[in-house]
């Protein structure tokens, strides 16, 4: 099911747009997920046996995807949504005006991608505690109602329909696997939207940056030196926003990364000195 949704994109833009949208479509594609790829592959291998360790306890279960929500949240929020921002001038500095058609689906798509950063974690909770058929139904509606949004946002807009069928759709899904994550562990909204504010706000801060810089800088005739305020500007605005007010959340989540691997150092070293 999750690979007929996930790529059911693909097939609803070649056969109704054609090659040369399916190439766009999926150049966006690529490059609204090349900044945080590796983040989450990463941190999806570390989450799953942590939740496991905690799976009869609620408190802890909360508390660990409270953190790591935050700080991932707090790595792929400034990087996707920088990549919409700045869009605009990459591709038609790096690639030229041919690429035209990518600059929008690639803005949708990047939005997309920050916001799913945080999705997986709710399958991997349900499944240690037991909920993995809900997470297997899900799968199942999201291969009936992505491939419908697909084909019906793609007959109005094209490719830009497509990356905001995305938007539009999945978030609902997603929305139905918070609540049942809410419930099982009993995590209440007000502190999900906490753990998600630090990156949220900070990368508000930034986008407000930016686009400040981009008025500013209008009759910069000098493309590369306007894409590189821009993004120099955007991660000090946001660098700024984390340390000035969000510091003991950054802290709190750095002492439970460090916590989590001292205590995997121990267990290696107890397993070598037990085959010792």
């Amino acid at each position: 099911s999750w690979y007929a949704y996930s790529n059911a994109d693909f097939v609803v833009a070649g056969r109704l747009l054609g090659k040369a949208a399916l190439g766009v479509y999926d150049f966006a594609w690529t490059l609204a997920n090349v900044p945080i790829e590796k983040i989450t592959v990463l941190i999806g291998q570390v989450t799953f046996p942590i939740f496991s360790a905690v799976q009869n306890e609620p408190a802890e279960m909360r508390r660990y995807l409270l953190r790591l929500t935050e700080g991932l949240a707090l790595l792929t929020f400034p990087a996707s949504f920088g990549m919409a921002l700045v869009a605009p001038d990459f591709i038609l500095l790096f690639l030229g005006p041919k690429w035209h058609d990518a600059i929008l689906p690639l803005q949708l798509l990047a939005v997309f991608v920050g916001f799913r950063s945080v999705v997986p974690m709710y399958s991997q909770v349900l499944n240690v505690v037991g909920e993995s058929r809900f997470a297997m139904y899900n799968s199942l509606l999201a291969a009936l109602v992505m491939p419908a949004s697909f084909y019906f946002m793609c007959t109005r807009w094209g490719t830009a329909g497509l990356a905001a069928a995305w938007i539009v759709a999945y978030p609902l899904l997603a929305l139905m696997m918070y609540v049942r994550v809410a419930e099982c562990i009993a995590l209440p909204t007000r502190q999900y939207l906490g753990a998600l504010w630090p990156a949220l706000s900070s990368t508000i801060v930034m986008c407000g940056a930016v686009l400040g810089v981009r008025f500013m800088t209008t009759g910069l005739r000098s493309p590369g030196l306007h894409l590189a305020l821009e993004v120099a500007t955007g991660a000090l605005a946001y660098a700024a926003m984390c340390v000035t007010a969000h510091r003991q959340r950054l802290r709190a989540f750095y002492e439970m990364v460090r916590t989590h691997r001292r205590g995997r150092e121990a267990v290696g070293r107890s397993a070598l000195e037990a085959e010792a």
